[in-house]
């Protein structure tokens, strides 16, 4: 295992649904190591990229490692989403914002019957236009009812619960869900479900609606979904 990367029991938290191994590190890991075909695709990055790339790469073969595994390449598939190997679902998350670093992973076997997303954001100020473009009418009116303080919190909660749903969803379906297709309920801690607003057809492949679970901790959201097939 990569020196700076730790098994983290809160990110397995979850996923109360799956068996799952989590890791992260606190900050960039700009000299894990990186195969061949790995290291062709990161090659030309400037080195904040390289960085952040190897140590999630890093962070999900230690996840694949724990569950007893052999954890060879993670080749860049489509729609540049890690290539999983076969039996696995997982997801990498990584933020480099406000003085922050951090990267995370999170891996589960899986039959094909579910996928896992993860998320972390800082928990920040996003401009306007930025912000409509995520949050829904019904979101707005729930972050509106909390107090003004938990507001900007509230937006990234919003915003890294989607993430992290687009990431699980994409590992059964391969296609594209935009932010408005799906909408939060719970901001203030009851009922934490993601339900669909319309009709995107690619929807009806999964199970809906999913809970999905947080942490918010040193100035972090991060979030977690497991997506199931309908």
């Amino acid at each position: 295992m990569v020196t700076g990367v730790f098994r983290s029991d809160a990110i397995e938290s979850l996923f109360p649904e799956v068996e799952t191994a989590a890791f992260e590190s606190p900050e960039m890991l700009p000299d894990a190591p990186l195969f061949p075909e790995e290291q062709a695709f990161i090659g030309n990055a400037v080195v904040g990229r390289r960085a952040e790339f190897a140590t999630g790469r890093a962070c999900a073969r230690a996840a694949i490692e724990a569950l007893g595994l052999t954890a060879g390449s993670i080749p860049v598939g489509n729609g540049r989403m890690p290539d999983w190997p076969e039996g696995i679902t997982a997801a990498i998350t990584h933020t480099r914002r406000e003085g922050r670093e951090y990267v995370a992973a999170v891996a589960a076997k899986t039959d094909g019957s579910f996928g896992i997303g993860l998320d972390a954001e800082v928990i920040q100020t996003l401009k306007d236009g930025v912000r409509t473009m995520i949050v829904t009418e019904a979101e707005q009116s729930e972050i509106d009812a909390l107090d003004p303080g938990l507001h900007n919190e509230a937006v990234i909660r919003v915003f890294s619960a989607k993430e992290a749903f687009y990431k699980a969803q994409y590992a059964l379906t391969s296609s594209w869900v935009g932010f408005g297709d799906m909408a939060l309920t719970g901001l203030s801690g009851a009922a934490t479900t993601l339900v669909p607003t319309g009709s995107l057809a690619v929807l009806k492949q999964l199970s809906l609606p999913v809970d999905y679970h947080q942490i918010l901790s040193n100035g972090l959201v991060v979030s977690g979904v497991t997506v199931r097939r309908s």
